[in-house]
């Protein structure tokens, strides 16, 4: 009995002592557990500080910035990323990319660009509200990321220009080289036919003098783009005028449209060189003409205030659309005015080598549809002297 005793005795101190080392254990775990649980909350607070310190940082970031999540959500976006994708019109963050912008083609490259995370990847342009952005995924772990948006609608349009430059260039050659090659072979044919050949030539130069019109043209750009005005050029504004007026008698007198003058100055010195007011008047009264109906009339009027010289250029032509005014001054635009369409219209760089020309000396363009008649094409020109 005694032994028996003894050895329950003896079990119960093992099983004390066994609870005791349970319990010490039990206890270090849970002190350890809090501070898993502490270095956990510590890290979800120090990521979150981060994470709107970030949020800060690109709110002071003038290109389209947004976190997103490796599931594609948006988790905060900057003031540009809230102006670009309209933003305040959705609920609040987090809310699916898909949400802000809707294009399938670029959600499958994003798609596959967060499974590459942490990995970096460039993804297709976005077209968002007559921009052109440039986005990057940056990796901020495995999780998140950065989606940086660059603004290239700039380099965009400029490339667009350039296909279009090049797609009118050679429009524009072709054109009047194909009617000089058959006419040439007129000749070549019928050269005895005095009729053919004279009127051969007459196309002949006629094409030749579009082809060189044309390309004068493409060099003024070219020179506009990068040379600087002489600040202490000047030049009659009248007399130039004048000059350029008697250039284009003959199709006057062909078309018989009279050019009348109100509040004519013969003082106004304008701050320009000669050749640009000559360049810039040439442009406005072939682009006055070209629209002008037959038997009617291009009023042209000066008026000066003392600090700039206005000069105003009003045809009797159809007039533009509204939509279309403010692109007129694009290169090689030419709008849908009926006689663009009859082919008798011009190269689309008149009202471009204007504006462009005014700009580098300070001037200004307004272009609008005139009350009574067709279009109106008003340039301020400074002063010379000021």
């Amino acid at each position: 009995m005694t032994v028996w005793v003894l050895a329950v005795l003896l079990l119960l101190i093992f099983w004390g002592l066994h609870a005791q080392r349970l319990n010490r254990k039990r206890s270090a775990i849970e002190n350890e557990l809090k501070k898993l649980r502490s270095a956990k909350k510590n890290l979800e607070s120090s990521l979150a500080t981060r994470a709107r310190r970030l949020d800060v940082l690109f709110s002071a970031v003038n290109e389209v910035v947004m976190r997103v999540d490796h599931l594609g959500r948006v988790m905060a976006a900057n003031a540009e990323a809230n102006a670009a994708f309209n933003m305040h019109r959705a609920p609040d963050l987090p809310q699916s990319m898909l949400i802000f912008y809707r294009d399938p083609d670029w959600h499958k490259a994003f798609s596959s660009a967060l499974k590459l995370l942490p990995e970096a990847t460039s993804l297709p342009d976005i077209h968002v509200g007559g921009r052109v952005l440039a986005p990057r995924l940056a990796p901020l772990g495995k999780k998140q990321a950065l989606l940086l948006c660059v603004d290239v609608t700039e380099k965009y349009r400029i490339e667009e220009q350039r296909k279009r430059l090049f797609t009118n260039l050679m429009h524009d050659l072709k054109t009047p080289l194909t009617s000089i090659l058959g006419y040439a072979r007129s000749i070549e044919a019928f050269g005895d036919d005095a009729e053919v050949r004279s009127e051969a030539v007459s196309v002949i130069a006629d094409e030749s003098l579009r082809a060189n019109k044309f390309l004068d043209a493409l060099l003024t750009i070219e020179q506009i783009e990068s040379f600087s005005p002489d600040s202490t050029a000047s030049a009659n504004l009248r007399q130039v005028c004048e000059t350029v007026i008697h250039g284009f008698s003959s199709q006057l007198q062909e078309k018989q449209v009279n050019i009348k003058y109100t509040g004519q100055d013969a003082a106004v010195e304008v701050r320009m060189a000669e050749s640009d007011l000559h360049r810039i008047l040439d442009n406005l009264v072939e682009n006055a003409l070209r629209y002008t109906p037959e038997n009617s009339t291009v009023f042209i009027s000066f008026a000066s205030d003392g600090n700039s010289s206005e000069l105003k250029v009003v045809d009797q032509g159809e007039g533009v659309p509204e939509k279309e005014l403010p692109r007129l001054v694009e290169r090689f635009y030419r709008g849908n005015r009926a006689r663009s369409r009859r082919g008798d219209g011009g190269h689309g760089l008149g009202l471009s080598i204007v504006n462009e020309l005014l700009e580098k000396y300070g001037g200004s363009l307004d272009i609008r549809n005139h009350e009574q008649y067709g279009l109106s094409v008003e340039v301020t020109l400074p002063l010379a002297g000021n």
